[in-house]
């Protein structure tokens, strides 16, 4: 494994978790939203 290869695994894996984490935020704040609208 060259450093280039590491550096963009280690890029890309933080971009799909955080990606992961943001949605179930915002799912998280519409569903809280929604039930507080009922």
């Amino acid at each position: 494994m060259t450093s280039y290869a590491m550096f963009f695994l280690g890029l890309g894996a933080t971009i799909l978790w955080g990606g992961l984490i943001v949605t179930l935020v915002i799912n998280l704040k519409n569903e809280k939203m929604q039930n507080e609208a009922k």
